[in-house]
């Protein structure tokens, strides 16, 4: 799961929120710099990656991307995954992504003092540009892609991403509604921490 998978599954604590948002980014910076509760959203960021790549909805997934990004393939899928959950966020949450987000933002200025250096640095430009709001666009998921190629190892290989989710849109889909529920109970189970509730179901009618 990338930035939005991890937010969802984060809850409504402002303090997990960030521990997760986070968690990618704090190295040399010891745990007890943190506060608690910050430390706790580090660590169920781990522990969200760990089932995440022990999954098996998710090497299924994988094996997909693996033409193209080799042994980066579950780094390509983290964010993969993010514009199925973009894309049919209806299908997660009752509130609207834009102001989901919003909210979120406010919450990481508000904690400005916790960010490490790379996100001081990054945040206003990743705000400004609304990052994660674009992932609701396949083009949003190839341009994150592309600057994840320019600055770390991942393989140059939109193109043939952009390919794959088109083709196998309802695959993923699928292999997403299967894992949500399963990470969400274990999650649930390790820290106590349930994504944010959806809307209860309506009633059939007679």
């Amino acid at each position: 799961m990338n930035f939005l998978g991890h937010l969802y599954l984060a809850g409504t604590d402002p303090n997990i929120r960030l521990g997760n948002f986070i968690a990618d980014h704090i190295k040399g910076i010891p745990l007890s710099h943190f506060s608690p509760r910050i430390r706790e959203g580090i660590m169920m960021h781990r522990a969200i990656d760990y089932f995440t790549d022990s999954h098996p909805a998710m090497a299924e997934c994988r094996r997909l991307l693996r033409p193209g990004y080799a042994k980066y393939a579950g780094v390509a899928l983290d964010v993969v995954l993010d514009f199925y959950l973009a894309d049919n966020w209806h299908l997660f949450s009752n509130t609207p992504l834009r102001p989901f987000l919003a909210k979120f933002y406010l919450q990481l200025l508000v904690r400005w003092r916790w960010l490490p250096p790379f996100w001081k640095r990054m945040l206003p430009g990743f705000i400004q540009d609304n990052r994660i709001y674009r992932y609701r666009k396949i083009d949003g998921i190839c341009e994150s892609l592309d600057i994840m190629s320019r600055t770390t190892s991942l393989p140059d290989a939109s193109l043939f991403a952009r390919g794959v989710m088109e083709e196998h849109y309802n695959f993923f889909l699928n292999k997403l509604l299967i894992f949500i529920p399963a990470i969400a109970a274990e999650m649930d189970r390790q820290f106590g921490i349930l994504p944010i509730k959806l809307p209860p179901a309506e009633p059939e009618s007679c």
